[in-house]
């Protein structure tokens, strides 16, 4: 009887690899294997081939000769089942010839169920049961064009998968497909709310009424919004981009400063829209503008000192001419109130009336009355001068309060016994206030002279 000549080769792979196994790690030339096992050089030589072809040696040069090593496996069923995404290899037949622990798991078949040899299709899987799924493991079956990977909505779970394709080729040559699952529901979702958050930032950065301009720390206009270009009197974002940042300030040296200093901070700065066109910056305003800013950097993503800065700025020039002016009429009015020639008080009311305290006091009402300011601010009017707390006089007040028309008090003494006669000119305030002249009448009083001894109200 003949020898199997399959047994005989497989005999002799397997004393080349005994012989590699002994010579590790040195190595084992041709003909050293040749010399062994009693073959030619060239039957050596294409089994060495052949062995390294399958993986199961290497080999090496050294000028001209070649030295072969043994290989040492990796654990393939250990790392297939490792991986991270669903694996499964289907035959020629299109049953399944392996899969792994994630596939299992992913798809939530019983570990105790034999998949092996089972057809893909008798299984009733989630996503493998989908038409287009079907359909592209047919045309790789068939050898037509196929999609490399397909996205697949499961309609049972809503859990969203990425289903890739590939054909592979075994050791028997035999046409095999690798088919790859990854569930990407959560990658989805962050990507949903990534765009509609980019949405919501897009929308923003178009329709806020502020401006906002983003920069490089060399002072290049990267990108502006609708409103900082109508604030600034421009048409078109190149009108803007062919300046650089610096242009838009008076005083440069700020921002510069800010991108120094990369931090977060508020500040007030100049415009000069005449100074810019002379930068050929076609603006359609002129003067000088104040903006309030917010300065930002930008943090990259990987960390480092930030490269792009943006600023968060609104027209103030209105509102800065408004407090100038209006710092000026409180200059103004102060020096009236102070200068004053009559005593003037400034009341606040108490419950519609019933009683009042001290808001404010000139000097000269500071000389009548013997108090400091700061002794009589936030007291009840009563409580100092008791005197006072007469319900004639109350009902007096009370009555101008009620009609809104200024009211001439008789002459009053703040303190019983005392020499001192004030008479007062009392009117509301706009801000529901009660101012009161007052003016020093005790000589007149003494000598009965004119109509300051009347009372009531004129």
């Amino acid at each position: 009887m003949m020898d199997d000549p399959a047994t005989e080769y497989q005999e002799q792979f397997t004393q080349i690899l005994d012989l590699l196994e002994r010579h590790t790690p040195t190595g084992v030339s041709v003909t050293a294997v040749a010399r062994e096992l009693g073959i030619t050089r060239i039957s050596a030589a294409k089994y060495l081939e052949l062995l390294a072809a399958n993986g199961d040696a290497y080999m090496e040069r050294f000028g001209q000769k070649k030295l072969y090593r043994r290989s040492h496996r990796l654990p393939l069923r250990e790392i297939f089942d490792r991986m991270p995404n669903a694996l499964v290899i289907l035959n020629t037949d299109l049953q399944i010839l392996t899969v792994n622990a994630s596939f299992v798991a992913t798809l939530n078949i019983q570990s105790s169920r034999n998949l092996v040899g089972v057809p893909l299709f008798d299984l009733d899987l989630p996503v493998f049961s989908e038409p287009s799924v079907r359909r592209n493991i047919e045309r790789i079956h068939r050898s037509e064009t196929y999609l490399n990977e397909i996205q697949i909505i499961d309609e049972r779970t809503d859990r969203i998968f990425l289903v890739d394709f590939a054909p592979i080729v075994s050791r028997t040559e035999s046409p095999e497909i690798l088919i790859t699952l990854r569930e990407i529901t959560a990658l989805k979702k962050i990507e949903i709310a990534l765009k509609n958050s980019e949405r919501k930032i897009a929308t923003l950065f178009g329709t806020v009424p502020n401006g906002i301009i983003i920069f490089a720390s060399g002072g290049a206009i990267l990108s502006a919004n609708p409103a900082s270009l109508r604030i600034l009197g421009l048409h078109t974002f190149e009108q803007l981009s062919a300046a650089s940042i610096f242009t838009l300030a008076c005083s440069p040296g700020t921002l510069e400063s800010l991108i120094h200093a990369g931090k977060v901070t508020e500040i007030e700065l100049a415009c000069d829209f005449d100074r810019m066109k002379g930068e050929q910056i076609p603006s359609a305003k002129s003067g000088v503008a104040y903006f309030n800013v917010i300065f930002t950097p930008i943090r990259p993503d990987s960390g480092g000192p930030p490269d792009e800065f943006a600023i968060l700025f609104k027209d103030i020039t209105s509102d800065r001419r408004e407090r100038r002016n209006l710092t000026f009429r409180e200059s103004r009015y102060r020096s009236l109130f102070e200068n004053a020639y009559s005593g003037v008080i400034v009341y606040g009311v108490i419950r519609d009336g019933e009683g009042f305290v001290f808001k404010d006091i000139n000097r000269v009402a500071e000389e009548i009355l013997g108090f400091k300011k700061k002794e009589l601010i936030g007291q009840n009017v009563w409580n100092v001068f008791p005197a006072l707390a007469e319900p004639g006089l109350l009902k007096i007040v009370q009555e101008a309060f009620s009609r809104e028309r200024p009211v001439f008090l008789p002459p009053l003494q703040y303190r019983k016994g005392d020499d001192v006669w004030i008479w007062h000119y009392l009117f509301k305030l706009p801000s529901g206030e009660l101012a009161s002249i007052m003016i020093d009448v005790s000589t007149e009083v003494r000598d009965g002279n004119g109509p300051l001894s009347g009372t009531g109200i004129r």
